[in-house]
């Protein structure tokens, strides 16, 4: 909040309001384009989930809208709202926790890799690009190369077993015997994982680039932002702009809704290619519409999923009863 507060101190203000009612009608083509992306991302999903039936893909995407809502407001990003996305899954669509939570981390898995492949060819522009600030492109390049690293490290654990592999020298130890039920259930769900990775390599590329197609989605957002704002710039530097603020979002993953970082890195972003950083603060704007939009659809899709204290307690109670026997 004292960012965001620091970032409007900074701005003109009165410039950035008459940026928004020149916009128009543009907030209208900003939403149809993430529409198009949250739909290809979520089949990127049911990639992940071989077992259901494409038709099914509806679902996905409602429960990716609740998913969605709730990751923006809790820190984590995407990942704090992956408890959410299990759970209904379980609930309402009857797929098992260790099937859905695998989906997920797959899913998440190949959005971070295609990330730092599209990341990469924004990288490459920026160094392209004389007029951006020597001291960003230096950040840029620490930044992907530090991402990078934890991002490959995320995929070697998961792809040759290295959780299973920890599980099998615990549980030679006396803690071991305790956990035994733990440890084999932490083995099924390593296997779901590799089984993907190995034998399911279509739908992984699949996923992988469609993931990757969302990326791209997202820099044309930010180019048909601005062409609106009446500042248009080219493809090249929206990719450029997109990946800046990507890399600021990153970095700052555990901030809910990544609220000032994401109007910082505009500023500065925009700033650098256009000489106009209040039009990188109605750019972040008008992003900011779009989620509440987002926000809106994804809590009210979310009253269909509500469920009362007393069901909740009936629930828990006969997974007591399931364990128990």
């Amino acid at each position: 909040m004292g960012l965001l507060a620091y970032v409007f101190s900074e701005t003109d203000l009165e410039l950035v309001w008459l940026n928004l009612i020149a916009s128009g009608w543009g907030i209208f083509f900003v939403l149809a384009v993430y529409g198009i992306a949250f739909w290809i991302d979520t089949i990127a999903w049911q990639f992940t989930l071989p077992s259901t039936k494409f038709s099914w893909v509806y679902n996905l995407w409602k429960v990716r809208m609740v998913g969605a809502a709730f990751g923006k407001m809790l820190p984590f990003s995407a990942f704090g709202g992956a408890p959410i996305k299990g759970y209904l899954l379980k609930k309402h669509y009857g797929i098992g926790y260790r099937e859905g939570a695998a989906s997920i981390i797959l899913v998440e898995s190949t959005h971070m890799i295609s990330m730092i492949i599209f990341m990469a060819s924004g990288v490459y522009l920026i160094s392209l690009l004389p007029e951006f600030p020597e001291n960003y492109y230096t950040f840029s390049k620490i930044s992907l190369a530090v991402l990078s690293v934890g991002i490959l490290g995320f995929y070697i654990v998961q792809r040759y077993r290295i959780t299973s592999i920890a599980g099998g020298w615990i549980s030679r130890q006396a803690l071991g015997r305790k956990l035994e039920k733990f440890l084999r259930h932490l083995q099924e769900f390593d296997e779901r994982l590799v089984h993907f990775y190995t034998r399911k390599r279509r739908l992984f590329f699949g996923a992988l680039g469609l993931n990757l197609l969302n990326w791209y989605l997202g820099a044309l957002e930010v180019y048909i932002i601005l062409y609106f704002l009446g500042h248009p710039i080219s493809l090249g530097e929206a990719i450029i702009l997109e990946t800046f603020v990507e890399l600021v979002r990153a970095g700052t993953f555990f901030i809910p809704a990544t609220l000032g970082t994401q109007e910082a890195a505009f500023l500065l972003a925009t700033g650098a290619i256009t000489g106009q950083p209040a039009l990188g603060v109605a750019t972040a704007l008008m992003r900011r519409v779009r989620e509440i939009v987002w926000f809106i659809l994804g809590f009210s899709l979310g009253w269909q999923y509500s469920t009362s204290p007393s069901e909740l307690a009936q629930a828990a109670q006969k997974e007591m009863g399931k364990d128990a026997a």
